[in-house]
């Protein structure tokens, strides 16, 4: 009896200890915080400053038209008043929604959808001044709609083609993530499933999916290139989930039998013994000549390999530093002198480089595999390049340096989502739960790290050590919370207290899943988990 009384002692004075180790790490907890992150790296810790107060909020202009954002942090490049719904439209929204934007997010979504054809296609990009104009380089000419909708891109092969669908339904999934509002959902989900029918007729009967390149213009990949195989087959999954957090099964399992048959024939067709075929040309059959390609790493971050076929990719990909151009991640290949002119429509070949949109899908697939030294290295590159250039970032960067737009949004986006995504792995899930499950390097669980971020209506505060996690939360509902650290509970005791009491858990997956009560600002719900206890 007195050792057990000994022991709640100690537990309570180890609660108490956090909450004040928690309250010195975000200062006080009896109120709302201004969101930052708080982790032993402080070059990371101004670049994601930078990166939201320099270039990703000063983007958002509503004098434009409300929900507007420029690709470019100074708003004038790629022009005034410019929108691209494809690839851009969900790096920047998906950074704007962790910055706690949703507004913004809803607005952009609105107008964008607004140029949605009967058929389900979105344009790839939106040119107010050029209505009914012709649009392209040299002979190559497409013309863009009178309503200022650019639909078919003017490159031979028109690349890009299935970017604007799939860009538009994972913005579905992250505002209906971020937001929860259903209403929100069963009103747009007409048109979200509009696009995914336009994808859809791209698809053929075997499962291979037409658009040429995903993400690049030059070279095109013409006409199955790898990296659109993968993000329409993800897309069909976040449909389904869409339409089956609404209730309509029907819809929920066509578009999932049909990132299924794209899977399917990707690991069949897509697959060159120890790597990903690049593209498959229609004349010229699968092209795997420029070694190691953005499909690899796409393919592990999606999940389109079966567990055998990864495992032979993978160790291929974690050290090899040919994907990197003059040290930023990452290239789309690592042999990007062996493309011939053909494989071109122009003489240049500009997405030959390190671009943004493919060090996301590595650090995804870093993430996927827990290596949090790889992937905190490729964060650090891109600080590092950020800090050298006033934290500016180029569009693109080859081994002679940075070209492109001078103030592009798409590093700075994609360092939010990677940061919040992968390094401290919080998530959205689609039943409302929030989760925090880190990639991070031992000294980061040995010194401590956290956050404080807000989403809608609610708060979080936390810090994390290897095996505890305390914070604070405020909202007007009930929080369903789900922590990995870095001790597997497997086994082991679990502690957790929730304002200043015993609470129950689940474990999961090796996550530790707690309920979090409503608490207002100035009485917020005090939490922590402790393992081994």
């Amino acid at each position: 009896m007195q050792r057990q009384s000994r022991y709640r002692i100690t537990a309570a004075v180890r609660f108490i200890l956090l909450l004040i180790i928690t309250s010195s790490f975000f200062g006080t907890i009896s109120a709302e915080q201004p969101d930052r992150i708080d982790i032993p790296d402080p070059l990371i810790a101004e670049a994601y400053e930078k990166a939201k107060t320099q270039n990703i909020l000063p983007c958002v202009n509503d004098n434009i038209f409300p929900g507007y954002f420029s690709v470019c942090a100074d708003g004038i490049g790629f022009g005034y008043g410019y929108t691209y719904p494809s690839i851009d439209g969900h790096q920047l929204t998906d950074a704007l929604l962790w910055l706690n934007q949703p507004k913004t997010a809803k607005e952009n979504w609105d107008y964008v959808t607004g140029f949605q054809k009967p058929s389900g296609q979105l344009p790839l990009a939106i040119f107010p001044d050029a209505k009914g104009k012709m649009i392209g380089a040299g002979d190559a000419l497409q013309p863009v709609d009178a309503n200022g909708g650019f639909y078919v891109h003017w490159v031979p092969g028109d690349p890009l083609r299935t970017a604007s669908s799939t860009t538009y339904i994972q913005n579905a999934d992250v505002i209906f993530r971020v937001t929860r509002d259903r209403n929100w959902l069963l009103q747009q989900l007409s048109a979200i499933n509009a696009a995914a029918d336009f994808l859809a007729s791209l698809v053929t009967d075997k499962g291979a999916v037409h658009g040429a390149g995903y993400y690049i213009e030059r070279p095109t990949r013409v006409e199955f290139d790898g990296v659109a195989q993968c993000f329409a087959s993800e897309s069909f999954r976040l449909a389904a989930a869409l339409n089956g957090a609404a209730g309509r099964t029907t819809e929920a399992e066509k578009y999932n039998r049909l990132a299924d048959r794209i899977r399917n024939y990707f690991r069949s067709e897509f697959w060159a013994g120890d790597q990903c075929v690049e593209y498959i040309h229609p004349e010229r059959g699968k092209i795997t000549a420029h070694g190691l390609t953005d499909v690899d790493w796409t393919a592990l971050a999606t999940g389109m390999l079966d567990n055998n076929q990864a495992a032979l990719l993978w160790p291929k990909l974690k050290d090899n530093t040919d994907f990197y151009f003059g040290g930023m991640p990452t290239g789309i290949c690592t042999r990007p002198k062996s493309y011939e002119k053909w494989e071109s429509t122009y003489d240049d070949v500009m997405d030959l480089a390190a671009m943004g949109r493919v060090w996301y899908t590595e650090a995804r697939a870093r993430a996927k595999a827990g290596d949090a030294e790889g992937l905190i290295k490729t964060i650090r590159a891109v600080s590092e390049k950020g800090r050298e250039t006033g934290y500016f970032w180029r569009e693109r960067y080859n081994a002679e340096g940075g070209y492109g737009a001078q103030k592009y949004c798409e590093y700075p986006a994609n360092l939010i989502r990677i940061v919040q995504r992968f390094l401290l792995g919080v998530d959205h899930g689609l039943d409302g739960m929030l989760m925090i499950a880190p990639t991070v390097p031992i000294d980061f669980w040995n010194r401590g790290f956290g956050q404080t971020l807000s989403w809608t209506d609610r708060q979080i505060s936390y810090t994390m050590k290897c095996d505890e996690i305390a914070g604070t939360f405020i909202g007007p509902e009930s929080q369903a919370l789900s922590v990995r650290l870095d001790r597997i509970p497997r086994n082991k005791a679990v502690r957790v207290i929730v304002n200043g009491k015993r609470a129950q858990y689940v474990v999961q997956d090796d996550q530790v899943q707690i309920k979090l009560p409503a608490a207002a600002s100035d009485r917020p719900c005090t939490f922590s988990i402790r393992i081994g206890v």
